[in-house]
């Protein structure tokens, strides 16, 4: 499983590392403290030899006498696990706990060891001097019960230790994240339309001061580039209106020309058509980058979705002929938004001529609307084959246009659907496709409704209208 966040994968990091730190840490202790105490312990098995056969020198015990045997040893042993021999083999003392177990062989080297001796772990080392073998030793119960209590403390303290470094390590981790997280959210609000926003600069100078002035340099050549895009496309449109008009003025009177024969008017027709495409190819560019610069001018007024769609209704009948189409409206009485009614009509009728140029013969157009949270929600659906894989990432693309029903690139310049959600935006609205199959492609245009002081407004100001056109259809009041 990947993890998503830096944090998280910090976090883990950091109480991975710890805990193998840990661990690591707490073997070599418990392994360092077992080898202090055992050589502590063979440093007392040495000395307890050694103090052995420097008692027998001045001692001279009769090993045959058991009495004199063990008052030597009263005076002298310390280690409770003794056993003496000659170098024939012969046994001269045994203490008592070695008497209670087998017999006991000694190595012949005087090698310290640790030996199991009937059921007991012992440290045993063997001496030689002077024909006496000694073998001596003590139990190393003690050595163990201290290293396992060492590590039952360790096994005890790592889970609060790995605790409290996780919480620390998710700290740090979301302080050091934080000023990231800042510059990406405030990144995401750079668009195409505002590329002037920059970055604040932070007051340090680390690597987020180094980072916020790499994109801020970044942001700087986009705007560059992107001004140059957008001048050089409206200059164009704008260079291109006059050759355009004139062009076409010359072929509309080459083609009134009564010598004209008939190949040369097809012609001419044919350039006035190219000219008429060519000139609303060159609008829509304007427009796009009118819109790019936040330079549309909004004539703002109460409108009426409903009666809009119903004027427009006209038109996409006859666009709807040659399919036979059927157009289904679902509308309120009435829906009232704030906006300019010119370019919400280009807007709709865009949407509209999309969904019958992508539709199949017979099939339908369903214009729907609604109110949600405030909201206008005006849906156009159609039948076809539907958008799918990369071609619902590219339909809002300027110039993307996709294949018909027949194979074949539709017809148009593939700038409607982003000239509609160029102006919804433009209104604080948007255009989104919102559903997509086999049988229904929908898009969904959103806009703020209109208040209910600006409904007032728009129905004065219609009123003011009927009373200056028809004076005799408004009620007179009589006032006394």
């Amino acid at each position: 499983m990947k993890i998503a966040t830096l944090r998280a994968r910090v976090t883990l990091w950091a109480v991975g590392v710890v805990s193998v730190a840990l661990v690591v840490f707490a073997a070599g202790a418990a392994w360092s403290l077992k080898q202090e105490l055992v050589e502590n312990l063979d440093k007392d098995i040495k000395a307890e030899a050694h103090d052995f056969f420097i008692a027998l020198k001045q001692q001279r015990v009769n090993w045959r006498d058991q009495q004199s045997v063990e008052a030597f040893f009263n005076q002298s042993k310390r280690l409770r696990y003794l056993e003496i021999r000659n170098d024939a083999g012969h046994m001269f003392y045994r203490s008592q706990e070695l008497e209670k177990g087998p017999p006991f062989l000694m190595p012949g080297t005087p090698k310290l060891q640790n030996i199991a001796w009937n059921g007991r772990a012992l440290r045993f080392g063997v001496f030689h001097q002077d024909g006496i073998v000694l073998g001596i030793g003590g139990e190393t119960k003690e050595i163990t019960e201290t290293v396992a209590q060492l590590l039952v403390a360790y096994i005890a303290v790592l889970p609060v230790v790995i605790v409290a470094v996780g919480f620390g390590a998710w700290w740090l981790a979301r302080r050091a994240v934080a000023p990231v997280q800042a510059i990406a959210a405030q990144a995401e609000t750079i668009s195409a339309s505002d590329l002037h926003q920059r970055l604040p600069a932070p007051s340090s100078q680390d690597e987020i001061a180094h980072l916020t002035s790499v994109l801020n340099g970044m942001f700087d050549r986009l705007q560059r580039s992107f001004d140059q895009v957008t001048r050089f496309t409206s200059d164009a449109s704008h260079e291109l209106r006059t050759p355009l008009a004139l062009m076409r003025a010359e072929a509309e009177s080459a083609l009134n020309d009564r010598n004209a024969n008939s190949d040369q008017r097809q012609l001419c027709a044919s350039i006035i058509k190219q000219c008429l495409e060519l000139s609303q190819i060159i609008d829509g560019l304007l427009f796009l980058s009118r819109a790019d610069n936040r330079r549309l001018a909004l004539e703002q007024e109460t409108v009426d979705l409903t009666s809009l769609v119903r004027e427009l209704r006209e038109d996409a009948e006859i666009l709807a002929l040659p399919l036979n189409l059927t157009l289904q409206c679902d509308l309120p009485s009435e829906l009232r938004v704030r906006g300019d009614r010119r370019l919400l009509s280009r807007a709709l009728m865009n949407l509209i001529d999309n969904a019958i140029k992508y539709n199949r013969a017979g099939g339908a157009v369903v214009i729907s609307a609604l109110v949600h949270r405030e909201t206008a929600v005006l849906t156009i659906r159609n039948n076809g084959d539907g958008i799918f894989g990369e071609a619902k990432e590219k339909v809002f693309d300027r110039f993307y246009r996709g294949d018909s029903l027949s194979g074949e690139v539709a017809a148009g310049h593939g700038l409607g659907l982003s000239i509609a959600r160029e102006i919804a935006r433009a209104h604080n609205g948007d255009v989104t496709l919102l559903r997509s199959d086999r049988q229904w492609t929908e898009f969904c245009m959103t806009l703020p409704i209109a208040s209910d002081s600006e409904r007032m407004q728009g129905r004065t100001f219609e009123n003011q209208i009927v009373r200056q056109t028809y004076p005799d259809a408004m009620p007179h009041v009589n006032r006394t």
